[in-house]
């Protein structure tokens, strides 16, 4: 019922001050659903040892495990969830010797603010690598639209990284933007305006966002792509057009592992850790039936 009322609210605002709507709709694609933390999360928060990095919006809550002196594995959750979310590959990098970072994204769980953007994200991403300053090669675990903020965050710094996983991951930024045009019945010139505005933020074109050109300019060992083929909340299209307009890159394409739940397979999390230890000789493609 509440998207009906939106829908009609965006189709007749549209029609009648397009500029104006747009603008509104930006404010409306910024807004994060603040979800509850579920139980399984929980102990991610209760176990970690907790540290906040200074942004300029709002600091950001850092969480760490396992050995300090060990290799940095970053985790990086999607949109509307929480650093919770990656308790599991925590855990099992933890117990390999790691040293795991995660953190909760601008405007996700625990924040005053329930708004942010991709440029906040993969800000504080950079905040929270210049923060932890690492000399030696580092890996990241990332989920969904963390993606993404990964690869903007990386490919405007310039540490070392040695391998990359994405657990999903977007492609084309402004397919996100289309997406969400259609959602809420946004005519064409309300559009225009949203991006106007969006690009305006930015200082810089919508595609300057773009997954796969942003990792042609990171200099990283491997990288891995899971994705569930069927996946309802990112195509897996996404994947796949990263897959193959990047180098040293491999996707394994998923069945029953959902968009949210691959977070928790022991066989997702067996190809993500294997793949940090050894590389892409240990993870050929190929395709793996997940039971729900």
């Amino acid at each position: 019922m509440i998207l009906k009322l939106i829908k009609a609210y965006f189709a007749l605002s549209s029609r009648i001050a397009p500029r104006l709507t747009g603008r509104r709709s930006f404010r409306l694609f910024q807004k994060v659903r603040i979800k509850k933390i579920r139980n399984r999360e929980l102990a991610f928060y209760d176990t970690a040892k907790k540290f906040t990095v200074p942004n300029e919006k709002e600091d950001i809550d850092c969480f760490e495990f396992g050995k300090p002196t060990g290799k940095l594995i970053l985790l990086v959750h999607g949109w509307e969830s929480n650093a919770g979310s990656m308790s599991k590959l925590a855990i099992r990098f933890s117990e390999m010797g790691h040293r795991v970072v995660a953190f909760n994204l601008p405007g996700h769980a625990f924040y005053k603010s329930s708004s942010t953007n991709l440029l906040e994200c993969f800000t504080a991403m950079k905040d929270v690598l210049d923060y932890l300053n690492p000399t030696d090669p580092i890996s990241v675990v990332s989920h969904s639209l963390g993606s993404a903020v990964t690869v903007n965050a990386l490919s405007r710094s310039s540490y070392a990284v040695d391998r990359l996983v994405f657990l999903t991951c977007p492609c084309r930024i402004e397919d996100i933007f289309l997406e969400f045009k259609n959602i809420i019945s946004l005519s064409d010139k309300a559009y225009q305006s949203l991006i106007e505005k969006t690009e305006t933020l930015l200082g810089a074109p919508l595609s300057s966002l773009d997954v796969d050109v942003n990792l042609n300019k990171i200099d990283y060992n491997e990288l891995l792509l899971l994705h569930d083929e069927k996946d309802r909340v990112l195509p897996y299209s996404n994947s796949k057009k990263v897959a193959a307009n990047t180098s040293n890159s491999s996707l394994i394409s998923l069945e029953k592992a959902g968009h949210y739940k691959m977070l928790w397979s022991d066989e997702v999390i067996e190809h993500a850790s294997s793949f940090i230890s050894h590389g892409l000789k240990k993870n050929p493609s190929q395709n793996l039936s997940l039971v729900d």
